[in-house]
């Protein structure tokens, strides 16, 4: 039997191109990551019933990460390993002034897959098989706050939630 660790974890961008596969980037220093999956209920109780009865409505997924940031290169966002940095993340959401978009700047989350604005994740466990153990999904980033302070290394906590249902599932 075996158990795994925070060291097994590893947090995927998965890149979507119209007609070309899929390219799955590694996204560094990643602290720690979680998911949760809640079903929404209504009571069909009807009078002459003495106990609850429910009806699943509804399922939602949302989760979070916590990403460090560094640079390999000072004033470089790509890391040598081929792995995506912490801003391949923060520039989903923290964007500058669109001159398209009055005082604005797009929403888009998915600028490569222009179907949808959401974009692709992979959380994985690594138990050493070929794939792992793995939840795909399509989400919104809802939240990042990114801090420092003195004696730690700067990270952002990075919330999102998930569109649909999970893509692909083997946990």
């Amino acid at each position: 039997m075996a158990y795994f660790t925070g060291a097994t974890g590893k947090l995927f961008l998965i890149k979507e191109t119209d007609g070309e596969d899929d390219t799955v980037v590694e996204i560094a220093a990643v602290q720690n990551w979680s998911v949760s999956s809640s079903v929404s209920l209504i009571s069909t109780k009807t009078l002459s019933q003495t106990d609850d009865v429910f009806t699943p409505v509804g399922r939602s997924t949302t989760g979070s990460c916590r990403i460090l940031y560094y640079q390999e290169t000072l004033g470089s966002k790509t890391l040598s390993s081929g792995t995506g940095s912490a801003s391949t993340f923060l520039n989903k959401i923290i964007k500058q002034r669109d001159s398209t978009i009055p005082s604005g700047a797009s929403l888009d989350q998915n600028e490569l897959f222009s179907p949808t604005k959401a974009f692709k994740i992979r959380l994985k466990i690594d138990d050493t098989s070929d794939n792992g153990k793995f939840i795909d999904m399509r989400v919104f980033i809802t939240n990042i706050s990114l801090s420092m302070s003195v004696g730690d290394v700067v990270a952002a906590d990075v919330q999102f939630q998930c569109q649909g249902a999970p893509v692909a599932v083997d946990i």
